[in-house]
């Protein structure tokens, strides 16, 4: 085990996340089935927002719909321009925060969002750009992150803590998974970018529907990947 995967399993463990794996290979791994249904089976019957404040992150689009017994999820728009959910942590996954759930909380919706968003943001803070991992995907430089926490997707909300664990310099991002972000750089080839994207979430049964980020000098923008079809899907540069 390398020294970036220690500090990956450390704060998983500080952060109430020890639960069983699944490989997925390049260091990256999600939480298996049936750790997700032991979690879901200790939550309290009460999901009282004071209980459930502390835990409470934003949450990328997934591909994939929530089953509809769950109820329609409350989404706000942040900048970059992205609709965002809404998740109570429970170590393995993420219970989405419907709109019947919100409006059962003595809170408005800013609220949630400031909440939300300042509970990432102490997440993440001992995230070092030496936890990231590079390697070389047919002669593309690439390095990814994956915190351990659930949450490496999100740092696209943070433009700050994003150039301090990735640099300031020009760089194009995609976030395939929840617990990942990958940075290519500036000048990729957009088809390729789409490729990877798709090749990566479709990993995951909770894989992301995004495009990618484009993030230099500070600022971030989301810009639009040119679609696969029936002939591209497979696409290899």
């Amino acid at each position: 085990m390398t020294n970036r995967e220690q500090r990956r399993n450390q704060r998983r463990t500080k952060a109430g996340k020890d639960y069983d794996t699944a490989d997925l290979g390049n260091g990256m791994e999600q939480a298996t089935v049936e750790a997700v249904m032991q979690a879901i089976g200790t939550l309290p019957q009460d999901l009282s927002w004071e209980e459930m404040a502390p835990n409470i992150i934003p949450v990328l689009p997934r591909r994939r719909p929530m089953p509809p017994a769950g109820g329609a999820p409350f989404r706000a728009t942040l900048p970059p321009g992205v609709s965002v959910g809404f998740g109570i942590d429970i170590g393995p996954a993420f219970l989405v925060v419907g709109e019947d759930v919100l409006a059962g909380w003595p809170i408005e919706p800013p609220d949630l969002v400031a909440r939300a968003l300042s509970n990432l943001e102490q997440r993440l803070a001992p995230v070092r750009p030496r936890d990231l991992f590079r390697q070389s995907i047919d002669g593309v430089s690439v390095r990814f992150l994956q915190t351990g926490l659930g949450c490496a997707s999100a740092l696209t909300l943070l433009p700050a803590d994003l150039a301090r664990v990735f640099g300031a310099a020009s760089q194009v991002l995609i976030a395939p998974m929840r617990d990942l972000l990958i940075s290519l750089p500036h000048n990729v080839d957009r088809m390729f970018a789409a490729w990877l994207m798709d090749e990566l979430a479709s990993m995951d049964p909770n894989g992301l529907a995004l495009d990618a980020f484009v993030f230099g000098g500070g600022v971030l923008r989301y810009e639009r990947l040119p679609a696969l079809d029936s002939h591209t899907s497979g696409w290899r540069p």
